[in-house]
């Protein structure tokens, strides 16, 4: 015997039309060099049906793959629903990419069409001639003038002109709707496809309370790009919500960001740490975060000295974690109830920490003979997931990747910690970025949180360099603090007692080398792999047979 069965497919169409019926007084505003412009939800809708009626005039059939190459923005946004609903696969190019990458992508997906933003023309005229297999280009304007290459491209008005917007039928909800792309920090970056119902799905757990928790009455800003894991599923959670959206195109600057923030009256923002350490160097003034309620911070561990500055200024820092094949959002930060109590420095503390599991996913520890741990936040061991919208497997790899990251119907996530009583994920580092030293593991990150902590810190990454006794030893690499928050200069043996009165002495970075900046992937993490390649032998050679070492 069957249960009831809905009669509408959980799809990209219901999330927009949805949106329709609930925000037509929602503003959705988008940011381009020409400056701000604004439409409601229903507008929106109008526009991305008319999309998916343009696109078989340029060829596109159901399963075909389309490229977008934009920054955050409306016209970006209409692509995101357009094109799903006319039963086509939606494939973001990330623009922050090395070209041969964002080239290799392309070929890799089959990208039929590719929809550019004319300011983006130049950079993607460097490639072209490596993209055979991409068919027609439409060229998205932004108040700028597209590369002399792409005047044989389609102008999106232009395309749109004249289109019906009538409602397009049903699409299948396991179909796939996007087509997003994995880093590649540690080889060939890895498709993993969105079905409708995961996307759909994921969406409404934006919504739930012990989640994002996004409300009709939210302006939401997301400041990771539409091109990372559809920016963290939040331009959908905003349209099943019916709120409000601001899309900051390519200006991501803080000053530009705190005036989005205080003339928007945004209240829910999401970006990755860095981001969030730049605007605090900034020292904003009340007004500007005035509006915001919360922030959604994730892709590396969030100092909690940070956590604690934002907290004086009224924003709660909530951590979140997950990946790309995750869709990407697993588990974020919240005070449980029996915890209420606590006194706040202890509450706060829980926000440096990964936080427990949205309901839908499932998580495990496991230990390397695959033995699944206790939830006592001792055990510790690789970190493995489950659930409606996490992958069981890439699309087409180039390697074993799908026998080496799945199995059992489980993501083997590379991330190694423990689970306390109380549900709390606790990660100690990617298992590529643990530091063996001696035989005994350090956690990078761990020692990234205390180094961050101090004020005059604005930065701070460590990794692992040979070294002639203990096999690897960490070393640390800082930026200094701009603001008032440093009131002298720093010096290395200041940070390395301040590390000291926190961690067992033989866990101390042996060396402290002060840079410029730190180097990031494309979508804001700190880049550990570039790092290594720069830094690790100049470091290495700092050290000495008499240096601490394990005692």
């Amino acid at each position: 015997m069957r249960g009831t069965m809905g009669s509408t497919p959980l799809s990209v169409g219901m999330i927009l039309r949805r949106g329709a019926a609930m925000g037509p007084h929602a503003k959705l505003v988008g940011v381009t060099p020409a400056g701000r412009s604004w439409q409601t939800w229903p507008a929106l809708a109008s526009r991305a049906r008319r999309v998916a009626a343009a696109l078989p005039a340029l060829g596109v059939r159901p399963g075909d793959r389309v490229g977008t190459f934009a920054w955050n923005g409306l016209r970006h946004l209409e692509l995101f629903y357009g094109v799903p609903i006319a039963g086509a696969v939606l494939q973001p190019l990330n623009v922050r990419l090395h070209a041969d990458q964002i080239a290799w992508i392309a070929e890799h997906a089959g990208d039929k069409v590719i929809f550019v933003e004319a300011s983006l023309t130049a950079r993607l005229a460097e490639i072209r001639p490596k993209l055979g297999g991409v068919e027609r280009y439409v060229v998205l304007p932004d108040g700028t003038e597209p590369h002399p290459d792409f005047a044989d491209a389609v102008g999106y008005e232009e395309l749109l002109d004249g289109v019906a917007d009538d409602e397009p039928a049903e699409v299948d909800e396991w179909s796939a709707a996007c087509l997003c792309y994995t880093g590649g920090t540690t080889g060939r970056p890895k498709g993993v496809a969105y079905s409708h119902r995961s996307i759909t799905l994921h969406a409404m757990s934006g919504l739930f309370v012990d989640s994002f928790a996004v409300r009709e009455r939210d302006v939401v800003l997301p400041l990771t790009p539409l091109f990372h894991a559809t920016s963290w599923g939040l331009p959908y959670a905003a349209a099943l919500a019916g709120a409000g959206l601001v899309l900051a195109g390519s200006d991501t600057s803080p000053p530009a960001i705190l005036r989005l923030i205080r003339e928007e009256r945004v209240t829910v923002a999401a970006g990755v740490p860095t981001f969030w350490l730049a605007v605090d160097q900034l020292e904003p003034a009340a007004d500007d975060l005035a509006s915001l309620d919360r922030i959604l911070c994730g892709g590396s561990a969030i100092p909690l000295e940070l956590i604690q500055r934002y907290h004086r200024r009224g924003v709660r820092m909530q951590q979140g974690w997950g990946m790309t094949e995750m869709s990407p959002s697993g588990n974020l930060t919240l005070v449980r109830g029996h915890l209420e109590e606590r006194p706040e420095a202890e509450r706060l503390a829980l926000h440096a920490t990964q936080g427990v599991t949205t309901a839908g996913v499932e998580l495990r520890v496991v230990d390397p003979t695959g033995e699944v741990l206790p939830h006592d936040g001792v055990a510790t061991g690789e970190i493995e997931v489950r659930g409606p919208w996490i992958t069981s497997e890439y699309y087409e790899p180039d390697d074993d990747a799908n026998t080496a990251r799945f199995h059992d119907g489980w993501l083997r996530t590379g991330d190694v910690g423990t689970v306390d009583t109380d549900g709390y994920l606790h990660l100690l580092d990617r298992t590529k970025d643990l530091i063996k030293s001696g035989g005994e593991w350090i956690s990078s990150i761990e020692l990234e949180n205390h180094l961050m902590d101090h004020e005059g810190v604005a930065q701070a990454m460590v990794i692992a360099v040979p070294h002639p006794v203990w096999g690897e030893r960490p070393a640390a690499l800082v930026v200094r603090a701009s603001s008032a928050h440093s009131t002298a200069q720093l010096t290395a043996d200041e940070l390395r007692e301040h590390v000291r009165a926190r961690v067992a002495s033989w866990w101390v970075p042996d060396v402290v080398e002060f840079v410029e900046a730190l180097p990031t992937t494309a979508t804001g993490k700190f880049d550990k792999r570039t790092a290594r390649a720069r830094w690790q032998q100049q470091l290495a050679a700092g050290f000495t047979l008499a240096s601490d070492g394990q005692s």
